[in-house]
C-alpha cells in the first residue's frame, strides 16, 4: 500500500457514511410515502441540493485520485485538510436529512429551517474546494477546469448569500436545480475519466 492509498482509507470511510446518510434519508422518505397514515410533504430543493451533493461526495473521492501523482511527500496539514473537507460534505448531508423522523411531515419546512447551515457549509466546502483543486496543480489545473469548474465556484455566492436570506422556496427550488444540474454537467464533462 502506498502513501496515497493510505492516505485515502479514512477519507473513503467519510465519504462512505455521507453516501450511506443519504441513502438511509432516501430509504426513510420512501418509508414515511408508503405509510397511509403518515404523511410528509415532499420538496424540490431538498431533493435536489440531495443530489447535488450525492455527486459531489461521489465526485470528490473520483478527482481526488489526481494527487496520486501530484503529492510525492504527504504532510499531516495535507492530510488534516483533506479529512476535513470530507468531513465537511458528510456535515452538508446531515443537515440535510433528518437523524430521526420523529415529527417531520415537511422537507420544504424542514430545510427551509436548516438553511443557514446549509448554506454556510456550502460555502465552506466551496473554499475547501477551491484549495483542494489549488493542490491538484495550482491555478493552471484550476483554469483548466473551464467556465463550468470555475463558474460552479463563483455562482455559490451569490447561491450562498440569497440562500441564506430568503425563506421563498421557489427560489430554492431554481437555485438546487440549477447546482444539481451544474454538478452533472462538471461530473460526466470534465471529470469523466479517471487519470492523474
Amino acid at each position: 500500500m502506498d502513501q496515497f492509498e493510505y492516505v485515502m482509507v479514512l477519507m473513503s470511510i467519510v465519504l462512505g457514511l455521507g453516501i450511506a446518510h443519504i441513502l438511509l434519508g432516501i430509504g426513510g422518505i420512501i418509508d414515511r410515502l408508503s405509510r397511509k397514515d403518515d404523511r410528509l410533504e415532499l420538496s424540490l430543493a431538498h431533493a435536489a441540493w440531495l443530489g447535488a451533493c450525492f455527486l459531489w461526495l461521489v465526485m470528490f473521492w473520483w478527482w481526488e485520485y489526481g494527487l496520486s501523482t501530484t503529492i510525492a511527500d504527504w504532510t499531516m496539514g495535507l492530510y488534516l485538510f483533506l479529512i476535513f473537507y470530507a468531513v465537511t460534505l458528510f456535515l452538508l448531508q446531515t443537515v440535510l436529512v433528518p437523524r430521526t423522523w420523529d415529527g417531520v411531515t415537511s422537507l420544504k419546512e424542514y430545510f427551509l429551517e436548516r438553511r443557514v447551515w446549509f448554506y454556510s457549509l456550502l460555502a465552506f466546502a466551496t473554499i475547501l474546494d477551491t484549495v483542494d483543486s489549488y493542490l491538484m496543480g495550482g491555478f493552471h489545473y484550476i483554469l483548466d477546469t473551464g467556465y463550468l469548474g470555475m463558474g460552479i465556484s463563483l455562482a455559490t455566492i451569490p447561491i450562498v448569500i440569497i440562500g441564506i436570506t430568503t425563506t421563498n422556496i421557489r427560489t430554492h427550488n431554481i437555485m438546487a436545480t440549477i447546482y444539481f444540474g451544474w454538478q452533472i454537467l462538471i461530473g460526466f464533462g470534465h471529470l469523466e475519466i479517471l487519470s492523474p
